[in-house]
């Protein structure tokens, strides 16, 4: 018996152990029996390609966008130039939030190629449907890169949580993956407001791969103001991309 399926069988041993021991729980509804449940993948509330908006992501604002828009005088301004589109699976809410949560703060490293798998079929499906608003925004990218996490985000959780999908992701789409960015900072900004994410970002990330003239889909897990998914393709722009696009698991909506 050669090494490598003594290694396959110990593994897997181990993981019949610790299922006895602990067994399976939905990540989205804690239902023993499967990582995400049947239930919870109906219950997650999906966004329409075809009336999105492109800008920023948010459900119904493929005319007007409350989101990107200023409603007042004196309100932030619209997102900036980069991403050129940006794509939401769905919205940040119960039970994609909570799988999202047990992902980043528990540690739940098994839903990276099901994200993974989430975002292709969110891509495919909106070049499908509505090629002439996302048509290419997968097929035709260059690269996948992923919104870094902090140093302090990566001590804390032991991994850069998006740059697992975005492996899966690559190894699905035959894309290749580009580790193009790095994080400056170390605040959490699911504390802060619109405003304050904005502020946090301006300058946050350093392009530390070489982009020119590439098109570059950049995955994170939620766009709350876009100020991040903003400020990373912006740096991408800066060092040369041509193009950015970017793709995201949740879009929160009506946040502050």
């Amino acid at each position: 018996m050669s090494r490598q399926v003594l290694a396959t069988l110990l593994d897997q041993a181990c993981d019949a152990a610790l299922e006895i021991l602990s067994p399976t729980r939905c990540a989205g509804c804690e239902r023993p029996g499967a990582l995400v449940c049947e239930r919870c993948l109906h219950e997650l509330r999906l966004i329409d390609p075809s009336l999105s908006c492109t800008r920023c992501g948010a459900p119904f604002g493929s005319l007007v966008c409350t989101e990107c828009t200023p409603l007042q005088e004196g309100a932030a301004p619209p997102i900036a130039r980069a991403p050129e589109r940006v794509l939401a699976m769905a919205e940040f809410a119960e039970p994609l939030a909570r799988m999202i949560r047990a992902y980043k703060d528990a540690g739940e490293r098994r839903l990276a190629p099901l994200f993974a798998e989430m975002l292709l079929d969110t891509a495919e499906h909106a070049e499908a449907v509505a090629p002439e608003r996302y048509g290419g925004i997968l097929s035709d990218a260059d690269a996948v890169s992923f919104v870094p996490a902090t140093a302090s985000a990566f001590r804390r959780r032991g991994f850069d949580h998006m740059e697992l999908p975005a492996h899966h992701l690559c190894e699905l789409a035959g894309k290749p993956l580009l580790d193009a960015l790095a994080k400056h900072g170390a605040s959490d900004q699911r504390a802060l407001g619109r405003e304050g994410r904005r502020r946090e970002a301006l300058g946050a990330y350093e392009v530390v791969a070489d982009v020119a003239g590439m098109r570059v889909l950049l995955i994170d897990d939620v766009v709350t103001t876009g100020a991040t998914v903003t400020a990373a393709a912006d740096a991408l722009i800066g060092a040369g991309a041509r193009h950015v696009d970017a793709l995201s698991l949740a879009r929160v909506v009506g946040g502050s």
